[in-house]
């Protein structure tokens, strides 16, 4: 008997070193890929156990849990943290479903066992946390990779800008000098028109250039936003009536004033209504909110258009991006509404669903002035 108890405990101390080496091989071959190290694991460690055809494995890490495939079927189970000091990833458990070989035991797990998965317990946290750090790493690098081409493109479009300034302001001085000469005949007269319109629109994109590498300065003063969203809609609503758009107002008559440049947050705001309505080739409601919430102010913009797939709506607000035909937009318009907003610490939250439109939520902190 002794001998058979000999043989039971050294069969399963060689399961236990068996179930430790190949975790550490597994976390060496894969390089830190968390995802995979999970799987692989609640594949190994029901092996280690005294009854591995009954064993289940369960982890959470990070709020999420990954199970093998009966775990909710156990009636007993052991479990432990996985932590690093004083940070904690989540929990591992080992569970056995019912069986007749082991229903008569108040708990079917040898003290091996459940040092076993202390032992398990505090490799997998080192792993997590390796592959963490890896993580970490690989987001900040690809933030500052972003950051460097913001950078570029923000300084490449201010000398663009620059240089496009005075020619244009010549262009547009002599065509209206010209206009104003008279002795100019009909066709004279509409092509003169053609490249004033054409000045004035190019001139817009300068400006857009020229807030999004934020070579305009700010102006900031206590404005009313309701009093921007009004103004602004007087000019645009009555453009788009014939084209079977309705903009409806919800503005909250208690808002509190923001310190905000008001010509900015104009800009934000047609910016906003312009991508709306190009969400409405067949016409739809544009509706405009404004509201306090909490020490902020929320400005909407919700429309009932077409929406944006998931992989449009992730790059929204990259410059120069668009999804309109050449020639029909300068992808600008949400890269600076990003730039100012991002500029007055405020915040944009943006959700759409295919066939039922978008809504761009802009959260704008209340600053008070100190007198």
């Amino acid at each position: 008997m002794k001998e058979n108890s000999t043989e039971f405990q050294l069969r399963e101390r060689v399961k236990e070193l068996n179930c430790l080496y190949e975790l550490s091989k597994i976390a060496w071959e894969e390089e830190n890929d968390l995802k995979a190290i999970i799987a692989k694991s609640l594949v190994i460690l029901p092996k280690a156990m005294q009854y591995p055809d009954l064993a289940e494995v369960s982890m959470t890490i990070h709020k999420k849990q990954y199970s093998t495939p009966h775990f909710s079927d156990c009636k007993w189970d052991i479990s432990t943290p996985l932590t690093v000091g004083e940070r904690k990833y989540g929990t591992i458990k080992i569970g056995y479903r019912e069986s007749g070989d082991i229903a008569s035991k108040a708990s079917p797990f040898l003290q091996e066992e459940r040092n076993l998965i202390r032992i398990v317990g505090r490799e997998l946290s080192l792993f997590i946390r390796r592959a963490s750090v890896e993580e970490d790493k690989q987001k900040l690098k690809a933030q500052l990779q972003h950051a460097e081409r913001l950078a570029f493109v923000g300084e490449l479009s201010a000398g663009i800008a620059h240089e496009l300034n005075e020619p244009l302001g010549k262009i547009l001085g002599f065509s209206q000098l010209l206009k104003k000469g008279g002795e100019l005949n009909f066709q004279q007269e509409e092509d003169i028109e053609r490249i004033i319109k054409a000045s004035l629109y190019t001139r817009e994109i300068i400006k857009k250039l020229m807030i999004f590498s934020r070579q305009m300065p700010q102006q900031i003063v206590p404005v009313n936003l309701n009093t921007i969203v009004s103004s602004t809609l007087y000019f645009i609503d009555v453009r788009f009536q014939s084209q079977g758009i309705n903009i409806v107002e919800r503005l909250d008559p208690n808002l509190p004033l923001i310190q905000a440049d008001s010509v900015q947050m104009s800009q934000v705001l047609v910016n906003l209504i312009t991508n709306a309505i190009h969400a409405l080739p067949e016409g739809g409601q544009v509706t405009v909110s404004t509201r306090q919430k909490d020490n902020a102010v929320i400005l909407a913009v919700k429309d009932t258009g077409t929406g944006m797939p998931p992989s449009v709506r992730k790059k929204i607000f990259e410059p120069f991006f668009t999804t309109k035909p050449v020639g029909q937009g300068t992808g600008l318009g949400l890269s600076v509404v990003q730039g100012i907003i991002d500029s007055h610490d405020g915040s944009i939250q943006v959700t759409s669903t295919r066939g039922k439109g978008s809504k761009f939520e802009i959260r704008l902190p209340i600053k008070h002035v100190q007198s």
